[in-house]
């Protein structure tokens, strides 16, 4: 197995599986490429861990919900909606699909704080098959510990420790409480929820260490620019079968 050698404390280290979901894998909402190589890894992964120590999060949007192309009349996925575009008068932003669930000044207030937000596909709708723990994990009980996140129809949420703005989850209280001082993370997709998570791991002040095998990027660019983000922050990114202190940029 890739992980034998890796120097896991069972008493101050946690694995953190970030949004392992099939809605971002192939046939899913917002499938990600080879989103479904990060399962047999992070399984792996999970038995260098006490159970207590493992936690999985899933990330949730009811229809309607800000981030969603879905919530506005003809805007395209994967498009971007800024401050201006609330204001206008005209435009997508100005025309709210009958689903959203959030106001015209409501989508101002949330963009005046957070900037820009990226319209997603559909994904992770709760009832659906596609927005639960993937179905080997789930059967496994590798993850007795899952913790949602996204929920909020008027606020997008990344990382696995705060939405987007800013909101604590709880999640550090929880990791404080059991005595976790370092955070192994793995999931999807790297350039989003799992590069968040560890940028706010280590704002949180946890040391934060990416497992790169267990890990895939919507997008080259963004996953470059999330890259230069973690080495800036100190996070550690890990080559599977080697040391964290060793890791290196892959």
């Amino acid at each position: 197995m890739p992980y034998d050698n890796l120097d896991v404390d069972p008493n101050t280290d946690a694995l953190l599986a970030v949004d392992v979901q099939p809605t971002f894998m192939p046939g899913g909402g917002l499938a990600v490429t080879g989103g479904d190589q990060v399962v047999r890894p992070i399984a792996e992964l999970a038995t260098c861990f006490p159970a207590k120590r493992r936690i999985a999060t899933r990330d949730l949007h009811p229809p309607g919900h800000v981030s969603l192309a879905s919530s506005y009349c003809g805007c395209a996925s994967y498009g971007l909606l800024t401050l201006d575009d609330a204001r206008a008068k005209c435009g997508c932003a100005a025309r709210l699909a009958p689903q959203a669930r959030f106001t015209r000044s409501e989508l101002a207030a949330y963009l005046s704080q957070v900037g820009q937000q990226v319209l997603w596909p559909d994904h992770g709708l709760p009832g659906t098959d596609e927005s639960e723990l993937h179905p080997y994990l789930a059967r496994s009980g590798l993850f007795p510990f899952v913790f949602p996140k996204g929920l909020d129809p008027a606020c997008d949420s990344y990382s696995a420790f705060s939405d987007n703005l800013k909101r604590p989850t709880h999640l550090a209280d929880y990791l404080r409480a059991l005595g976790v001082k370092r955070v192994f993370i793995a999931g999807l997709a790297y350039d989003y929820c799992v590069g968040f998570t560890a940028l706010d791991a280590v704002q949180e002040g946890f040391q934060a260490v990416v497992v790169m095998a267990a890990t895939r990027s919507v997008a080259p660019d963004s996953e470059l620019a999330m890259t230069k983000r973690l080495i800036q922050a100190g996070v550690a990114l890990m080559v599977a079968g080697k040391d964290p202190d060793r890791a290196t940029t892959p």
